[in-house]
């Protein structure tokens, strides 16, 4: 059972009404290890006015009882616990998280992660007196004891319309493809298009938030703790995951998105595709099939041909980021250059792949 001590309120009370309320999304599957936790983070908030709401998706073990423990533990904030049966996906989750919640901001935070106490109300402080549609703060990825492994630090950076910060999206090394570490204002989700897939779910409603962002702002503040465990990327995952579809339906909607919308940004769009297809089919391809190894290789040089046909439409021979990694930026050189020879360190890293996991 959970402790009944509740935080203090009598700041909470005082200054919640002029305070506009934040939506704090968690979707849960099978997080009795991590939840509260995560769910005491929230909860003790240096911000006023938060909603919590959790969606129970689907979980197997004691996440539905403690959902409701935490429920009357923090019967100061705002508490919704919506239940999903069977697991719709994390994809799903979120969707049903926002149609559920009712704040005039909202932001996510996965059920085994935890978050610094003051991080909402400077990061809705900046939000406000900046008039941003998002903002971005920085992460640490830390071990199950909390110590730091690795220091996700963003740049300050601001970006005044939706194409310069559509292209940041695309191109910047400090770029997420996470939607935990942002604060949103909730009509930035109107008309959102959320795939029920199971494989680069963020990165597509990210893009879609991306191209709709008249400002968007980053922090450097380290204010997320993404924590590692031996399940801190399958519990997240719908348990019947396809990577290979579903990373095609996301690739698909930002590439037809970028042609729709900033038609100049198409081979960046083209080459985001090339780059988190190949990472996600890797992860699922039957390597003993050679077959299939032979239609993804073509179906990547495709991908290839045809960015670099864009390239050559737009007077580009070669677009190089200053923000991308440069290992990136040597894979597109030889791609457009040297199609033939990228096959064969395709196929090589493949074979690679197949042999160690690596």
């Amino acid at each position: 059972m959970l402790s009944n001590n509740l935080p203090e309120t009598k700041e909470l009370e005082r200054n919640s009404s002029s305070a506009k309320k934040l939506s704090v999304i968690i979707p849960a599957y099978n997080a009795e290890k991590f939840l509260v936790k995560c769910v005491d983070s929230i909860a003790n908030q240096t911000y006023p006015n938060i909603e919590i709401v959790i969606v129970n998706n689907g979980s197997q073990d004691s996440t539905p009882q403690l959902c409701e423990e935490l429920k009357d533990k923090y019967n100061n904030r705002g508490f919704k616990i919506i239940n999903l049966n069977p697991n719709q996906g994390i994809n799903w989750a979120r969707r049903a998280g926002v149609a559920a919640s009712n704040g005039e901001y909202i932001t996510f935070i996965d059920s085994d992660d935890y978050i610094d106490l003051e991080a909402y109300e400077k990061t809705i402080k900046i939000l406000e007196n900046n008039h941003c549609d998002m903002v971005q703060f920085g992460s640490n990825l830390v071990d199950l004891d909390g110590n730091v492994i690795k220091k996700w630090i963003r740049e300050e950076l601001t970006f005044n319309n939706p194409r310069d910060a559509y292209l940041y999206f695309l191109t910047y090394k400090t770029a997420t493809y996470g939607v935990w570490d942002k604060v949103y204002k909730r009509a930035m989700f109107d008309n959102i298009d959320w795939l029920k897939i199971s494989a680069l779910e963020d990165f597509q409603i990210l893009a879609q938030l991306f191209a709709k962002s008249e400002k968007f702002m980053t922090i450097s503040n380290l204010f997320y703790y993404y924590v590692q465990h031996s399940n801190s990327t399958m519990h997240k995952a719908s348990p019947n995951n396809s990577n290979q579809a579903n990373s095609t339906a996301a690739t698909d909607l930002v590439v037809n998105l970028t042609q729709e919308k900033f038609p100049e940004l198409l081979p960046e769009a083209i080459w985001h595709r090339i780059v988190l297809y190949h990472i996600n089919v890797c992860s699922a391809m039957d390597y003993s099939d050679k077959q299939i190894v032979k239609q993804n290789v073509q179906s990547l040089l495709t991908d290839y041909k045809r960015m670099s046909i864009e390239l050559k439409k737009q007077g580009r021979k070669l677009y190089i980021a200053k923000k991308m990694r440069l290992k990136q930026n040597m894979k597109i050189w030889l791609l457009v250059y040297c199609p033939k020879l990228y096959k064969v360190y395709l196929t090589t890293r493949l074979k690679i792949h197949a042999l160690t996991g690596i």
